[in-house]
């Protein structure tokens, strides 16, 4: 049988065209003539999805054709998409309905109270007060309102803001203090003194906490004596002061002390009395001693152990003064004590 083609074609072209089978493939020459079919020797054709993508036919266009079969993870791009990375910015809109002061929603406010006023949460403007209900059970708070729990029906409020029944009537008849069974009060009584049960004022004896020891309200002695109160004003026109007399351990009228001043071993310092001293040191180069010496002051961060200047002489600060010691003297050496972790003459 004679099968004839015409033009430059290839295996595939002649089995899809001129009725080739699988199984067949061979270039046919470029003749126009007749093509015997028991010239053409058979070989394998690979599949299509086997053929090497790396592969093109020589003179085609690389950047037409298309990898087969191979996912290399990039997506196209598709019109009207974003990419994942970019973020649109939303803007933000203001709200301030209804709203005077406080924020509008957009890191701004709506306007800002007076001064004297607050902003509430629903951003409007209110007087700002402090309201005052203590030891109160009725009455106003000071800021127009009253204070809870208020009173009953039949009640009403006191001077002293609690509640009484509207009909009591206030029985005050010889009294001065003290309750008036309506719930107010028929007076108050001075200081130093209290109101009787009978309601009267007298003299507070009760020693609270003033002991036999006694105490000096300015120059006014007070003690307690046998659980009563006592009081006694010093005579100033006589010299007589309140004080503590270390003799009897408790508070007098007595003569004010003569001080005597305590220099005793001291050659600087304060003497005991007020203003007194018991000398000065050279200000150019010492300092007086907590102990009351003069000497030169200690070096900053003296170590509190000592140190052995050399062989035969130790130094030491000692109440804020550098003192030295001859060791030699004492035919010992300076040296470290390990012991009482200390530099010693021994």
């Amino acid at each position: 049988m004679v099968l004839r083609c015409f033009g430059a074609i290839t295996l595939a072209v002649l089995v899809a065209g001129c009725g080739g089978s699988n199984g067949v493939s061979a270039d046919i020459p470029q003749d126009k003539g007749d093509v015997d079919v028991a010239d053409v020797v058979p070989v394998d054709i690979p599949d299509v999805d086997r053929i090497d993508p790396g592969i093109s036919d020589e003179g085609s266009d690389d950047s037409a054709k298309a990898d087969i079969g191979k996912d290399d993870g990039v997506k196209p791009d598709i019109p009207g998409d974003l990419p994942p990375d970019v973020k649109t910015d939303v803007p933000c809109v203001p709200d301030c309905r209804d709203r005077f002061c406080g924020s509008d929603g957009c890191n701004d406010y709506c306007g800002f109270c007076e001064q004297g006023y607050l902003c509430t949460v629903g951003g409007t403007c209110e007087i700002f007060c402090q309201t005052d209900c203590t030891d109160k059970v009725c009455g106003a708070d000071g800021c127009n309102g009253d204070c809870p729990p208020g009173c009953a029906a039949n009640e009403e409020c006191s001077t002293s803001f609690t509640c009484v029944l509207k009909s009591c009537e206030p029985k005050c008849d010889g009294r001065v203090c003290g309750p008036d069974s309506c719930g107010d009060e028929c007076g108050k009584c001075g200081d130093g003194m209290f109101c009787t049960p009978e309601g009267q004022c007298t003299v507070d004896t009760n020693c609270y906490l003033v002991t036999a020891e006694g105490r000096c309200v300015g120059n006014e002695r007070q003690w307690c004596e046998a659980g009563v109160l006592k009081k006694e004003t010093c005579d100033t026109v006589g010299g007589m002061i309140c004080a503590y007399d270390n003799t009897a351990k408790v508070f007098l009228c007595r003569m004010p002390e003569v001080c005597q001043p305590r220099c005793t071993g001291k050659e600087c310092g304060p003497d005991g009395c007020v203003g007194g001293t018991c000398g000065t040191c050279d200000p150019a180069t010492q300092v007086c001693s907590t102990g009351g010496r003069c000497g030169e002051p200690c070096p900053v961060d003296f170590p509190l152990t000592g140190l052995c200047i050399d062989d035969f002489t130790l130094a030491r600060c000692h109440q804020g003064i550098l003192l030295t010691y001859d060791c030699y003297a004492a035919q010992v050496n300076c040296r470290w004590d390990a012991e009482q972790k200390l530099y010693n003459c021994f």
